[in-house]
């Protein structure tokens, strides 16, 4: 009887000591949307070195000043390789949000949406490490003379879940980033 007793005060004392040594859970991961003060579209001619890079930056943030927006100017006909830069300059030096998204690829997505006339198509985009549009990196062919606008929206999946076939309005997904940029397709 003394041994069983002594095995199980030992067993017991080695379960307190497993469970004792076991990682801290801090609860949930932190996932919270990003601070994105400035997106910068980093366009190239295909078949070119051509490269532009226009910006669209709101360093003090919705309700301070009005951001400062350049105007993509691209022309008719062409294809162009587009690649996004998000940069948070409320920090010094700057930050670069761009290697996060990357990072968290599964739980981030970019929407490109032309404004209604303007004949420019955006599809060829980087894919995410399960499949789904990421939007790093597009591809956007050019039609016709005309000017519009496009909004680049990023949208932050905090729980996961994306899908190819989410819209930019899914209730499973927040806005970390909007941007409207002015265009001028000649």
């Amino acid at each position: 009887m003394r041994k069983t007793s002594l095995f199980f005060s030992g067993a017991l004392v080695m379960a307190f000591a497993i469970v004792s040594c076991k990682k801290e859970s801090n609860g949930p991961e932190d996932n919270d949307n990003e601070v994105i003060t400035t997106v910068e579209a980093r366009v190239t001619e295909q078949g070119t070195s051509n490269t532009q890079v226009f910006k669209w930056e709101d360093i003090d943030g919705i309700g301070g000043n009005n951001p400062v927006i350049e105007t993509i100017v691209l022309d008719a006909h062409k294809t162009y390789d587009v690649e996004l830069a998000l940069l948070d300059k409320t920090k010094s030096p700057a930050s670069d949000v761009t290697e996060e998204i990357a990072e968290e690829n599964e739980v981030h997505r970019f929407y490109f949406t032309p404004s209604a006339g303007l004949e420019l198509v955006v599809d060829g985009f980087d894919l995410d490490d399960a499949g789904a549009p990421l939007g790093i990196q597009s591809e956007w062919s050019a039609g016709g003379a005309g000017n519009g606008a496009i909004q680049i929206l990023l949208r932050h999946y905090p729980n996961g879940g994306k899908d190819a076939s989410d819209p930019a309005t899914s209730g499973k997904s927040s806005t970390d980033a909007d941007a409207v940029f002015p265009v001028e397709i000649r």
